[in-house]
């Protein structure tokens, strides 16, 4: 109630057949955005999207909220966690732009999950502090290209060529949030963009000029068709995995034939693409170029190896990009529903907080797109070490520079910790020192899933 009057809160939407297709057919890989309601009443609309093995935007919640800030968010995300069973996000990983309310609500609802950060907002907010050129523009989209630490440092000195200052800017931001040489490996995506939510948000774009509840029913509406088309679709697959699969797959083949491979008989093979030597573990699927591993698709050297031992480099392709997965994320369908006089009045019961919180289609990430090596005296001489832990997560080591400070400026957040004390146990996401996301307020959780207050 507000001044004797109900007045509309907030309301949250998770369809049954979209928590089905994630849990039966989607890899545990969620984008969050918020974008601007744009009808008579102002708002804002929070999206969770999940992703395909076709790179297809899949929605999964959406929310209608006064604004994005903290609150709106962990109340958002705490349902988000109660619909898909995230629990303390173990094995799941978000990607989402820098906004400071959200990057809290993650860390809070979510304290065990991966968070990367798009690319395209870096690299906007790292334009604004220093003057770039095309050149630096390039050299930071082959290091965050880069799925190895060597070939990132590479990148890094490269780019320092141009620009010390360039350098030192861009690696306040943390490397392990925006590279794929950190990345975790469990979710089986290469992105760097968060771009498929924004598709999204393109896609829905005259269904936010409406009034809210035609608005929800538009996006219903919409949503209920895509389902049936993205099953239909997969009938026009010539094989076994989806195109997009097949796809890198040939470009890594080509590769493939440029390697030269050594064996040692057991489970161990060397594979020399330029002059970097890599190590493979057919046993543990693991290749030191960690493509095989954040992808699920065999790179060029796993294709090389298998290869000299005859054997068929497309049996290793993860069940993520099978035929199978892609129709049973979208066998469950949004049931028809009635006009406004068919619909019954019914309670729900909805998750409450347990405690108070602390204050279209998109660009395909599977063309491969090799980054330049340097070259050294001879083939192999360099050797690639495997890094991180159970999920291939690691952080950056003797960086060619260094950050030291942490702001925040609007949506903006720059790390001000050094490497050396990240490296000693301080980390940068939920540190009670020199922590990514600073400090908290005091507000306490309100909401539910509908809520008119």
């Amino acid at each position: 109630m507000t001044e004797g009057k109900r007045r509309f809160l907030r309301m949250y939407i998770c369809f049954n057949a979209m928590k089905l297709g994630f849990k039966q057919g989607l890899k545990p890989f969620i984008g969050l955005d918020g974008t601007f309601l744009k009808g008579h009443c102002k708002g804002q609309l929070l999206v969770a999207v999940a992703q395909d093995c076709q790179n297809h935007f899949y929605p999964l919640a959406w929310a209608v909220v006064d604004k994005e800030n903290t609150l709106t968010w962990t109340w958002f995300l705490e349902l988000l966690k109660y619909s898909l069973n995230l629990k303390d996000g173990t094995d799941i990983t978000f990607t989402s732009d820098i906004q400071k309310g959200l990057l809290e609500a993650v860390r809070t609802i979510h304290p065990l999950s991966n968070h990367r950060f798009c690319l395209r907002h870096i690299e906007a907010n790292w334009s604004k502090r220093i003057r770039i050129s095309g050149e630096m523009k390039k050299y930071l989209w082959w290091s965050t290209w880069s799925t190895y630490e060597e070939d990132f440092k590479d990148q890094l000195k490269n780019l320092g060529e141009l620009s010390v200052d360039a350098v030192k800017e861009l690696l306040r931001y943390p490397p392990q949030n925006w590279c794929r040489s950190y990345f975790d490996t469990l979710c089986k995506n290469q992105m760097v963009k968060n771009n498929f939510t924004e598709s999204f948000n393109s896609w829905i774009l005259e269904a936010r000029g409406n009034p809210i509840l035609k608005m929800l029913e538009d996006i219903r509406i919409k949503i209920m068709n895509r389902l049936r088309e993205k099953e239909e679709e997969v009938r026009t697959w010539g094989g076994e995995f989806s195109p997009n699969c097949l796809k890198l797959y040939a470009v890594y083949l080509k590769v493939a034939n440029l390697c030269t491979v050594h064996f040692n008989g057991e489970t161990g093979y060397e594979v020399s693409e330029g002059g970097d030597r890599h190590t493979l573990n057919q046993v543990e699927k693991k290749c030191t170029c960690r493509s095989w591993q954040l992808t699920g698709i065999p790179c060029p050297h796993t294709i090389r190896a298998l290869k000299y031992e005859k054997e068929d480099p497309m049996t290793e392709i993860s069940w993520w990009h099978n035929k199978e997965a892609y129709p049973m994320t979208y066998r469950d369908k949004l049931m028809p529903v009635g006009g406004e006089g068919n619909v019954e009045d019914v309670s729900c019961s909805v998750p409450q907080p347990t405690q108070p919180t602390q204050e279209g289609e998109c660009e395909s990430e599977f063309v491969f797109m090799p980054t330049p090596r340097q070259q050294l005296a001879s083939a192999g001489t360099r050797v690639i070490s495997f890094r991180g832990d159970h999920t291939s997560v690691s952080y950056p080591t003797d960086l060619p520079y260094s950050p030291t400070k942490l702001t925040w400026k609007g949506k903006e957040a720059v790390t001000k910790i050094n490497w050396k004390c990240c490296f000693d146990g301080v980390c940068f996401v939920g540190s009670s020192a020199g922590s990514l996301l600073g400090s908290s307020s005091a507000d306490s959780l309100l909401g539910s899933a509908i809520r008119i207050v």
